[in-house]
């Protein structure tokens, strides 16, 4: 192995971070053929093609969900709550477009012993850390304040329902927008790097999420009792009271499968990460050793990546009504969506603010 792959070796040390602070540069002891790290760079090239089959499909489904925003034909996804998916989804397609591109790029050239790894990607991975710290807070910090709005509205929608304004939510993204970018640049700041390490570990990959879990279960907790409350309020059963009552019962189960998906998903692609991190803060292992940084890659790295491409999947896609509206859209407006009842009664619900429209299962009568 010649002097230029040796020092790429050096640096394959900074490219798994959990999509955080990487740690210092450390020189790699090489033998004079085999390197250590061949191995690694085998794993980095079968990630660099997943990062970019998961960056195309990021960039596009939340293009897409952009795109149905802004020309929505139904004017479904203009209530306020939706400007955090939007905040969301904008997170999304900067991470996607920028920072995981310039971590296959290096990865590819790492595995291909590039002889300009080292002068080409120290600048790009300076640039990407800065972009996956900022992205990463965001995406949680926005997934929470989306969350505790649902709760408060779906808990008391005419006392507080009327306060969550568009004006309101847009605000609270770009200040998590602020917030995330200046927290981003802490490590060049006065802040040693260790304990912004710890901070955001603790902080942003540990307490946010749990935090975040915790008020999905409240949200269903309130869900149930909203449930039990329209079915306490029908005295005498009709056929027709019935059939309601099997469609609340349906629309009840399909919202645990969804607030068990939502749970399922933010725990097993962020969690894996905050363990690993705790592990290379606290433990006496090297934590630039291939075999670390190979589980970073696979367990904690990609299943961030992950995150960001389910997002407009999990929040958008799954719901009906959005995909009628991007039929109509890429359609051209050619074929105007037909109404179902659930579409009317929603319509006329919404006028009123006695309902809550929680995620996507329908209406609730408060």
């Amino acid at each position: 192995m010649d002097a230029k792959t040796a020092t790429n070796c050096s640096i394959a040390a900074n490219f798994t971070g959990n999509l955080s602070l990487r740690p210092a540069v450390q020189s790699v002891p090489l033998g004079p053929e085999v390197s250590p790290f061949d191995e690694f760079f085998k794993f980095a090239f079968g990630s660099a093609i997943y990062i970019i089959i998961a960056s195309f499909v990021t960039v596009l489904a939340n293009g897409l969900l952009l795109v149905v925003f802004f020309f929505d034909p139904l004017k479904t996804f203009r209530t306020a709550t939706t400007y955090f998916l939007i905040g969301l989804a904008f997170v999304d397609i900067l991470t996607a477009a920028s920072q995981e591109p310039m971590y296959a790029t290096c990865f590819i050239m790492m595995y291909l012993g590039h002889p300009d790894t080292l002068a080409t990607c120290t600048p790009l991975l300076s640039v990407g850390q800065v972009i996956a710290v900022a992205a990463m807070n965001a995406s949680f910090l926005i997934v929470l304040a989306f969350t505790i709005t649902q709760y408060i509205v779906l808990a008391s929608p005419l006392k507080y329902g009327r306060r969550v304004t568009k004006s309101r939510v847009v605000i609270c993204v770009l200040a998590i927008y602020a917030y995330s970018i200046l927290f981003s640049h802490f490590p060049v700041m006065s802040l040693t790097e260790e304990i912004v390490q710890k901070i955001d570990n603790i902080f942003h990959s540990i307490t946010l999420v749990y935090v975040t879990i915790i008020f999905y279960i409240l949200l269903y907790v309130v869900f149930r009792k909203k449930m039990a409350a329209s079915k306490s309020l029908q005295e005498h059963k009709t056929t027709q009271d019935r059939v309601r009552d099997n469609k609340q019962t349906g629309v009840e189960r399909k919202f645990i499968i969804i607030n068990f998906l939502l749970i399922a998903i933010l725990f097993l692609t962020s969690q894996p990460s905050a363990v690993l991190w705790i592990y290379r803060l606290y433990s006496n292992e090297d934590p630039n050793t291939p075999r670390v940084l190979i589980v970073n890659l696979m367990l904690a790295d990609n299943l961030l990546y992950l995150k960001f491409l389910l997002d407009p999947f999990v929040y958008a896609w799954r719901i009906p009504r959005y995909r009628r509206a991007l039929k109509y859209v890429m359609r051209c407006g050619r074929e105007e969506p037909e109404e179902t009842f659930s579409d009317r009664v929603m319509a006329k619900v919404s006028k009123s603010r006695e309902t809550v429209v929680a995620l996507d299962f329908k209406c609730i009568k408060g």
